[in-house]
């Protein structure tokens, strides 16, 4: 640049900043000269309503004016403010509004020097039917009036606070009001810039616009862009034409230009997620995202729409002939992602509300890589070719779902055909199948084509793999235009499958949900080896029940493992073939297991599964444990299955059955089933029952089992079983009944029962039992009670308890039992016969007794002791000494010791003997039992120390004890039999059948001597028989060997008895040694004690018995005696002679206090005799008496025995020689002592007797035959001269003489 320019330069810009310098100075100046002027512009508000009017070109007034001061101008606030019109409308009312003057308007275009700012207005906007926008009015909002207002008059800035805009679309018919926080208009020449900031109230978000328009409103120019917006509720009320927005929340940018009051291009950017939009049909569209860049460019008839996704995905569509029946478009796409423009498919009118969820609702998804589309309203689809991957939508309603295609579809207007290479992915039918399918492979060829009324979709053929099964298909489906049911003409086969994955195919929309669950618990596990399916038909037919249509499946399975019912064991290894014909199934097994039990053929039908029954006919075999087993997991013993769990089988069985299950109502099925058992072995330890070898028949349903009678063996003894659990039993609260029939001894019933040991020791022999065993419900709680009973009548076994319930083998007496178990503790009822009726408690614990009541007779007792035994009632026979000896042995031994007894008994048994009418009572004392009898023959208390009773003993003091007289027949040989005659038929009893009862051997007493306790006896009357033997006492103690007699002693006024011995031995082997002393001082008196009187007249005697018996004391007997008798008599007279009369007999019984002591005496003579004495020794062995020294020494003769009597056998074998003394007038004597001795003498005495008295033969005599019918014999006999002797005067026995001979 030359200097002159530089210059000039230079001047301009001088001038220029000396221009602006001025006006700025000026402008401050007039600012200044107007902030001086505000106060009297204020106070003439008329000339301002002036000045205001000319600027608006309207009349306007106010009621009230401020001005205020302010840096780009002078504030005034009208209040009352009212612009009126020209045309006749009424005013604008404005409540208060402020008039700027900004000074920067004369500097700058964009500002205004007048500017009128007013708040809370409204706009009323709308659009036409042609499209053309309007401003109707403004006015007060809520007010009614309203003024056309006329942007190309307005030459002031108006900004407007808190405006309503009003917009009505008469083209779409809908009216939605807007919030304008901001609202600026201002005019440049013939535009109008508008710029607004504007919301709807309680939506998030915020509306921001910017535009130019001419002042028609014909054509412009404006961006509107939203953020933070949530279009449900900024839509909320808006009427779209039916069209709502769900969802969706974001912002947008959009740029519209407009010509001729017409949209012709517009360009939006949309940064929005969640976007759901529904149509008037309810249905809806929802993408997850919506990024890109849209272009829609409007033609007269034509429409170019290009996309640009922010994922690059691009599309351009072009279509032509809009409005007319040339209508074509064409669609290039690239990497475009699917999720975006799909669902909008679903708002399309006249789309199938399902094809419309489904794509709407379905979010479809996955990108079209490349596609190529031309299609005309003529022709259709022209051309199709497209490759797309990730492929997938969601199923919805009926419509599947699919994960992740990929593929090609090409075609043209006559088909499209879908290539799929073989690829993972995921098929979901949610409607039809429960869960999706899972496919490793899944690839094939499909065609899709139009015909008859119907899009057709086919294939073959095409390959699936998924989780657990892989097979082929083939086949049509036929969709009808008209809608409706698909038709399928389609096979498949299986290759492999477990058949768990088999329980993805139930289709539930056609099954019934009870046939679902009954197929899903049934198939466990197991494989499909191979299988086939064929469907043909109208799904519409479906399931096809008159053969409208047909389907099929056969598969063939192994290793499945079924729960063909609920609670029902399980069917494991089975091999099968299962055939689903239409809506029916049937499954035939060859094999199979369940529990143990083995299947060898099964049938399983289910002829609807619409209304699912299942009938199973199987039949097969198992071991007892297994059946059992199966019984206790069935429902058949389910409400049993404590009970059942306590039992054990062993062996085998077979079994078949028919059961009918409807599977929505389980709990009714029908059952039939029988089992054959074999070998079977039961054992029930906690009833300590066991059986062996159980075979027979069994039968089940769905009461209960029932199973007999079955062959058995208990306790080794051949048994039958009769079992029968639940409804079998018959009652509704019995849970199982058993009962078990054989013949048993007594310890093979109580084995393994403690509490019943005691009755082994009184019960021997084998009889007939019927044991029952009952489980019940206690008084219909679920708690259950377990009773046992046993009956039998006791034929063959013989009872060893003391009478009345002494027992023989043959007798017959009813015996019934019923107690609870566990026997711990139980209540126990018995009744025997028609003799006693029993309440037993047993034992707690093992240190607690036995509680006992028996009553006599037949009225059951009402009450149990808390300890020991009572005894009630009135028996006909008691055995008193064996109940108390019983009842005291249980005491000290801790078993069950005697309560009380209170009995009147017609017949009292004491040591064996009767006592009529006796009244006994008895209690248990702190110290032992108390027992007093009351009776004609027994009266006096018994004291048994219950404590160390083996010292102490038994203390009893009688007032009176009239024993009875005892006669024992004696053991007898055969040969002793048949030389006795009528004293063996009195010996011996005959039997109903005629053969003898055997004689008991004496030496088995059944009592172990060392066993017994001390005796300490007084009685103050002591009688045996007719005997009278005064004051009595007996002292007795154990020993190691048996029981040692230390005292035995009688003292009365005739007689005085004094003995000491043992008894020694075992309960089956034992004998009694004694030593007896007997003396009196006049054997008449004492003969007259023993009952015999008359027998003799004076006489001292003295006698000794040292002998040893089998047997108890109180079984001695002259005949079974080993040992010696020695008879001392002197200075007596037997007043008369009667042959076999003269016997005497007594009895000592050391064990029981009844001892007896025997001697027999016989006087020949008929008119009586005077003896100085009587001597002589008697061994006594093997049933006999010897003797070589008996000497009967009286005035008149010597008689001297030798010989043998038969004590056993009766008879004799003896030698007698009688001497006479000088004199003729008196007598010869003979007299024998000794009981059947003395008879054999008296016979001889009285043949010397009929001679005469003045001259007396010297004879010897043998005596033989029986007691009862001797045998007398003259040996040798000599006439010999007796000496004459005189009687004294005095009438003192004369003195015998020695005989010469």
């Amino acid at each position: 640049m030359n200097a002159p320019w530089h210059k000039r330069v230079q001047l301009g810009l001088r001038a220029l900043a000396w221009i602006v310098g001025v006006g700025v100075i000026s402008l401050a100046v007039l600012m200044g000269l107007a902030q001086l002027l505000l106060p009297t512009l204020a106070s003439h508000p008329e000339w301002v309503a002036q000045q205001l009017g000319a600027v608006l070109k309207r009349p306007v007034k106010f009621d009230a004016l401020e001005g205020h001061s302010q840096p780009a101008g002078p504030l005034f606030v009208m209040h009352g403010l009212s612009i009126g019109t020209d045309n006749g409308e009424p005013p604008l009312r404005i409540p208060e509004a402020e008039l700027k003057l900004d000074f920067g308007g004369w500097v700058l275009p964009a500002r205004h020097l007048v500017n009128l700012r007013a708040r809370g207005l409204q706009l009323d906007i709308s659009r036409e039917a042609d499209g053309a926008w309007h401003i109707n009015g403004i006015g007060l909002a809520g007010g009614e009036e309203r003024q056309n207002p006329s942007f190309g008059q307005l030459s002031v800035g108006l900004w407007l606070r808190d405006t309503r805009l009003e917009i009505t679309d008469h083209r779409l018919e809908r009216h939605y009001t807007l919030v304008a926080d901001q609202l600026r208009l201002s005019r440049q020449g013939r535009r109008i810039r508008v710029g607004a900031l504007l919301r709807r109230e309680g939506a998030p978000g915020q509306l921001r616009g910017a535009g130019s328009f001419s002042d028609d409103g014909a054509d412009g120019k404006l961006w509107i862009g939203g953020t933070g917006m949530d279009l449900h509720a900024m839509s909320s009320g808006v009427d779209m034409a039916g069209y709502t927005a769900e969802s969706g929340s974001g912002s947008f940018d959009s740029w519209l230009d407009w010509r001729d009051a017409k949209i012709v291009r517009s360009l939006t950017r949309f940064h929005l997620s969640q976007l759901s939009i529904a149509n008037p049909d309810g249905v809806r569209a929802s993408v997850p995202t919506l990024q890109g860049l849209a272009e829609v460019v409007m033609g007269e008839d034509t429409c170019r729409v290009r996309w640009a996704g922010d994922d690059g995905g691009a599309l351009v569509a072009h279509v032509q002939g809009i409005g007319t029946e040339g209508l074509q478009a064409s669609i290039a796409a690239k990497d475009l992602q699917l999720a975006a423009f799909v669902p909008w498919l679903a708002l399309k009118p006249q789309l199938s509300p399902a094809l419309a969820q489904w794509v709407g609702s379905g979010k479809p998804r996955g990108q079209v890589e490349r596609a190529d589309v031309g299609w005309s309203r003529a022709a259709g689809v022209q051309q199709l070719d497209a490759e797309f991957n990730g492929l997938a939508i969601d199923p919805v309603g009926k419509l599947p779902g699919v994960d992740g295609l990929k593929g090609a579809l090409r075609g043209d207007a006559q088909a499209l055909s879908l290539s799929l290479p073989l690829q993972a992915t995921t098929l979901r039918f949610p409607h039809t199948f429960r869960q999706p399918f899972v496919m490793s492979r899944f690839g094939g060829d499909v065609a899709f084509w139009h015909e008859d009324d119907a899009w057709h979709i086919g294939t073959d053929p095409f390959i699936f793999e998924g989780a657990g099964f892989g097979g082929s298909a083939r086949g049509e489906v036929a969709l009808p235009d008209a809608g409706g049911r698909p038709f399928l003409d389609l096979y498949a086969s299986v290759d492999h499958a477990d058949v768990v994955a088999a329980k993805q195919f139930w289709p539930i929309d056609s099954m019934s949900p009870a046939a679902v669950q009954w197929l899903d618990q049934a198939l466990v596990d197991g494989k499909v080896d191979h299988g086939d399916v064929v469907v043909h038909g109208d799904l519409a037919d479906w399931p096809f029940h008159h053969n409208e249509g047909r389907f099929e499946a056969r598969a063939e399975l192994s290793d499945l493992v079924l729960e063909y019912g609920k609670d029902w064991p399980r069917a494991e290894g089975v091999t099968a073939v299962a055939n689903f014909i239409n809506s029916g199934m049937m499954v035939e097994a060859s094999a199979g297991q369940s529990l143990g039990n083995k299947v060898d053929h099964a049938v399983a039908l289910i002829p609807e599964f619409g209304n699912t029954v299942l009938d199973l006919n199987a039949s097969g075999s198992g071991t007892g444990a297994s059946m059992i087993d199966f019984v206790r997991r069935s429902p058949i013993g389910r409400n049993q299955a404590d009970v059942l769990s306590k039992l054990k089988l062993g062996g085998n069985g077979a079994f078949d059955f028919h059961l009918s299950l409807p599977v929505a109502q389980s709990s009714e099925f029908v059952l039939d089933g029988r089992a054959q058992l074999k070998g079977v072995d039961f054992d029930a330890p906690e009833w300590n029952l066991k059986l062996d070898k159980l075979t027979g028949p069994a039968t089940f349903d769905k009461a209960g089992f029932h199973a007999g009678p079955l062959e058995t063996s208990f306790r080794g003894q051949p048994s039958q079983l009769d079992l029968a659990i639940a409804g079998a039993t018959g009652q509704p609260d019995k849970v199982l009944a058993a009962k078990l029939t054989g013949r048993y001894a007594m310890g093979e019933l109580t084995q393994g029962y403690k509490q019943l040991d005691w009755l082994n020791q009184v019960a021997d022999g084998r009889s007939d039992f019927t044991i029952g065993f009952d489980i019940a419900h206690a008084n219909g709680s679920a708690a259950t009670t377990q009773r046992l009973s046993v009956d039998s009548a006791l034929n063959g076994m013989a009872l060893d308890f003391p009478v009345p319930l002494k027992k023989s083998a043959d007798a017959t007496l009813p015996l019934h039992v019923e107690m609870n178990l566990p026997m711990q503790g139980s209540d126990v009822q018995l009744s025997v016969g028609q003799v006693v009726r029993a309440r037993l408690r047993l034992p707690q614990t093992d240190n607690q007794q036995l509680a006992a009541t028996f009553a006599f007779g037949t009225k059951a007792p009402d009450a149990v002791p808390d300890k020991g035994i009572r005894i009630r009632g009135r028996p006909a026979k008691l055995d008193v000494t064996g109940w108390v000896q019983y009842a005291a042995s249980g005491s000290s031994s801790g078993g069950p010791g005697l309560e009380s007894i209170e009995v009147n008994a017609d017949q009292a048994m004491v040591f064996g003997h009767t006592f009529p009418d006796m009244r006994l009572m008895a209690t248990s004392q702190a110290d032992g039992l108390t027992v007093d009898v009351d009776s004609t023959g027994l009266a006096g208390r018994f004291s048994i120390p219950l404590a160390d009773l083996s010292r102490r003993g038994v203390t009893a003091r009688l007032q009176r004890l009239y024993w009875p007289k005892d006669v024992v027949p004696p053991k007898k040989t055969g040969a002793e039999a048949a030389s006795g005659g009528a004293a063996t038929a009195e010996a011996s009893a005959a039997t109903a059948g005629g053969a003898a009862t055997p004689v008991p051997n004496p030496a088995a007493t059944g009592i172990t001597p060392s066993a017994l306790p001390p005796f300490h006896l007084w009685v103050s009357d002591l009688r045996f028989g007719d005997s009278r033997l005064g004051d009595a006492r007996l002292e007795t103690w154990p020993t190691d060997r048996g029981m040692h007699v230390e005292q035995l002693r009688t003292l009365s006024r005739g007689v005085q008895i004094n003995g000491t011995g043992d008894w020694d031995g075992t309960a089956g082997n034992s004998h009694s040694h004694m030593r007896i002393d007997f003396s009196a001082e006049n054997l008449g008196e004492m003969l007259g004690a023993f009952g015999y009187d008359a027998l003799l007249a004076g006489g001292k005697v003295r006698a000794q018995l040292d002998a040893t018996w089998p047997g108890a004391p109180s079984a001695m007997e002259m005949g079974n005696m080993d040992g010696k008798l020695s008879i001392n008599i002197t200075d007596g007279r037997m007043p008369e002679v009667a042959p076999g009369v003269a016997r005497l007999f007594g009895l000592v019984s050391v064990l029981e206090l009844p001892r007896r002591l025997s001697f027999d005496f016989g006087d020949v003579f008929g008119k009586g005799l005077a003896f100085d004495a009587i001597t002589g020794d008697f061994k006594l062995g093997d049933g006999n008496a010897n003797t070589d020294n008996l000497q009967i020494r009286s005035p008149a003769a010597e008689i001297s025995v030798k010989g043998r009597t038969g004590v056993r056998a009766k008879d004799y074998d003896l030698q007698v020689q009688a001497i006479p003394h000088a004199g003729n007038s008196l007598p010869i004597v003979g007299a024998v002592v000794g009981g059947p001795i003395g008879v054999a003498a008296g016979f001889v005495a009285q043949g010397i007797l009929g001679k005469g008295i003045n001259h007396a033969a010297s004879a010897r005599y043998k005596i033989t035959g029986s007691w009862d019918k001797p045998v007398i014999t003259l040996i040798e006999k000599k006439d010999v001269t007796v000496a004459p002797v005189t009687p004294p005067l005095t009438g003192e026995p004369p003195t015998a003489k020695e005989p010469q001979l």
